[in-house]
């Protein structure tokens, strides 16, 4: 993809106006994420990046529930808790 389509892709992504309970729900307030969320039928996804502090990049972070059984706000809190824990392990393992 061309630096121009990127950027614009990356824009779109930023100002995501859906999907606060999913990737953003447990990170840091000042956290940038570029993401785009899903809902149809059984399943909950939210796809993006994870922008980390300091020096470190962003980390790529695909979550789907297929298929569930469960409410959508279930579906969600399991979204926050898996991309709190990928957040907090490459920042905490220094893999970046």
């Amino acid at each position: 993809m061309k630096l121009k389509s990127t950027k614009l892709l990356l824009d779109i992504m930023r100002r995501c106006q859906t999907g606060e309970a999913r990737i953003k729900g447990m990170l840091p307030p000042e956290t940038e994420v570029y993401h785009k969320t899903g809902t149809s039928g059984g399943t909950t996804n939210d796809v993006g990046f994870i922008e980390l502090p300091g020096e470190a990049r962003e980390v790529a972070t695909v979550v789907f529930i297929k298929e569930a059984k469960i409410e959508t706000e279930e579906s969600e809190k399991i979204i926050t808790k898996i991309s709190r824990s990928i957040y907090d392990y490459f920042l905490f393992n220094n893999y970046y």
